[in-house]
């Protein structure tokens, strides 16, 4: 079982968004309007702990919907070639992670 889906809908989208702009170190302004792995994160950890749909994602952060089905399906490749971003995603589900093992 992928633990992604094992914790997702426990945390808040505000939770999320705090989380993700702390690890990656910038505001939700930015991360919003700059196109990459930080703003694909982000889309990521909303969907799958947050529990928020493409529709409700795309407009939190201004996007099309389809836009972010794209960049959630993009951040898993650059994932199988960056092992530092495997590593952030990591550290940003660890503390996601209501369960702590």
């Amino acid at each position: 079982m992928n633990i992604l889906y094992f914790h997702k809908y426990k945390c808040s989208k505000d939770r999320v968004i705090e989380i993700v702009c702390k690890e990656i170190g910038k505001d939700l302004d930015y991360v919003k309007s700059h196109k990459g792995a930080n703003r694909q994160i982000l889309m990521e950890m909303l969907y799958g702990y947050a529990g928020l749909k493409g529709r409700e994602i795309g407009e939190l952060m201004e996007l099309d919907y389809s836009t972010v089905s794209v960049g959630r399906k993009r951040l898993r490749g650059k994932m199988l070639s960056s092992a530092s971003l495997q590593n952030l995603v990591e550290r940003i589900k660890a503390k996601l992670s209501i369960i702590k093992i």
